[in-house]
């Protein structure tokens, strides 16, 4: 039992690494469909930066502030 644990671990962990690099990626391709933000400039981002910008615009656009939107969207954009 313990030697078949062993053998399937690696193969879960690379499992999860996966779906986390799919989920940052969807993430990603979000923000490029939505708001015309470059890949290149996201790069630069991790995956946490990406998920607090995503969080950032979405309050803003739920609170109907173009302007601060805009503000927050533009260094990013092409």
């Amino acid at each position: 039992m313990s030697i078949l644990l062993l053998l399937l671990t690696p193969g879960i962990f690379a499992l999860y690494w996966l779906v986390r690099l799919q989920i940052c990626l969807s993430r990603v391709r979000y923000l490029v469909d939505t708001y015309g933000v470059d890949r290149k400039k996201l790069r630069k981002l991790s995956c946490k930066e990406i998920k607090a910008l995503r969080h950032s615009i979405e309050d803003l656009r739920k609170a109907n502030d173009a302007f601060g939107l805009e503000a927050l969207v533009r260094p990013y954009r092409a």
